[in-house]
């Protein structure tokens, strides 16, 4: 695999050349700057360009035409990332290399039309299939609260990381979604295309460098700026503990417990952090599975991870309301063992083959790759074999160490009120 960075009209250009697949990967990323008025404009614009465009103008011609492409699918996604907001359009089509190499051409030409010329009559988007996105959109967001996970985990974040990007939803809310027309959402769309955000093109497969060239020649027409961005957020340290418990017509609840971190250096957090997570509530046999669950059956399930661009370890847990204080003082328990040597050590090798196995598996990953190279835009990134040489380089004693750098935050739970 080889990766060439190229800067072309304020566009870069990033281009990773690897035989691994028979697939060409293109992903054309808009970065700015998080605004919470973006949420809903970010996800009724990414659905509303990939359900029809001026040429193709039904979903059920978008769906012909990437058929009539041997099977080229495009998609896009809207997303925040720690202080920023990030909109993704992506292409995937077999190698021309395979088929024709007009082939090449006429599906860059589908990628451009599809994003580049929407369907807008008199300055605004369709009104007929605007309103189907918004509808689509108004339906999502009720099912917000159908879904305990994933309601219980927004409203976790809103009081974890209250005052941060991280606090907000990238789901609107039904109120958002009914200021939008499709006037506004044109305009959004015209200043996201403009020089609002930073514009990053990744190419991934087996392919000339003269590519670039050729996407260039049909996305040069979108403007970029090169303001300096980053995803990490620094957010302040309280010594308080926030609790809060709500409650819902659920069957079974759902506990959060969260640990913010407090001047962790970047081996601490991209190293050490990823041994101790892996002990603590990932692998199979971690210490939180083992005590919470099959040793005192407390849960249903359990397990952490951790957000890296706001740092912080999150526990979660599925547990009857009547174990909420029993699986609290658990968990804490779990967390204060991980500074007791011999309880690491039991795990230190088996999480270090588990994290090695995972990384193993970032070659047959594209979009893993195709992220990683993104990301390194705004925040540093190691190549995948220095990050695997240096977590495996982690040693017992500064996993044992970083229960000093972590401190409680947050204890919330959504009640199940059927349970």
């Amino acid at each position: 695999m080889n990766y060439k960075k190229t800067i072309k009209d304020n566009i870069t250009y990033h281009l990773i050349n690897t035989d691994r697949f028979k697939q060409i990967s293109i992903v054309l990323f808009l970065t700015k700057e998080f605004d919470k008025e973006s949420i809903v404009y970010g996800n009724l614009l990414t659905n509303n360009l990939m359900y029809s465009s001026k040429k193709y103008n039904t979903k059920n011609k978008i769906v012909k035409e990437g058929e009539n492409n041997y099977g080229a699918k495009i998609s896009s996604t809207y997303g925040i990332i720690g202080k920023c907001e990030s909109f993704a359009f992506s292409l995937e089509f077999v190698n021309p290399k395979y088929t024709d190499n007009k082939y090449l051409d006429k599906t860059l030409n589908f990628f451009k039309e599809v994003i580049l010329n929407p369907n807008v009559e008199d300055g605004k988007f369709n009104l007929d299939y605007f309103n189907v996105i918004k509808n689509e959109a108004i339906a999502n967001s009720k099912q917000v609260k159908e879904n305990p996970n994933l309601f219980a985990s927004i409203k976790y974040a809103e009081i974890m990381y209250k005052g941060t990007p991280s606090e907000y939803s990238s789901v609107p809310s039904e109120e958002d979604i009914n200021k939008v027309t499709p006037k506004s959402l044109y305009n959004y769309y015209h200043k996201l295309f403009n020089g609002e955000c930073k514009v990053d093109i990744c190419i991934l497969g087996e392919v000339e460098d003269s590519i670039i060239d050729r996407i260039h020649n049909s996305f040069k027409i979108i403007k970029s700026n090169n303001k300096k961005l980053t995803f990490s957020i620094k957010s302040k340290m309280l010594k308080e503990v926030k609790e809060k418990i709500d409650s819902l017509s659920f069957n079974q609840s759902r506990l959060y417990l969260g640990y913010k971190f407090n001047d962790m250096s970047y081996h601490e957090l991209n190293h050490v952090m990823k041994v101790y997570n892996t002990i603590l509530g990932t692998m199979n046999d971690s210490i939180l599975f083992n005590i919470v669950r099959e040793a005192n059956s407390l849960c249903y399930t359990i397990g952490s991870y951790v957000s890296k661009y706001n740092p912080s370890l999150t526990i979660y847990a599925g547990i009857n309301k009547s174990n909420y204080e029993k699986t609290i003082d658990l968990i804490k328990k779990c967390v204060s063992d991980m500074s007791d040597k011999k309880v690491v050590k039991r795990l230190f090798d088996s999480a270090k083959k588990t994290i090695n196995t995972y990384l193993n598996n970032y070659y047959d990953d594209s979009v893993a790759q195709i992220n990683n190279y993104y990301n390194g835009e705004f925040e540093f990134i190691e190549d995948i074999e220095t990050l695997k040489e240096n977590i495996n380089k982690v040693s017992v004693e500064e996993v044992i160490e970083i229960n000093k750098k972590i401190h409680l935050s947050t204890i919330y739970m959504m009640k199940g009120d059927n349970s």
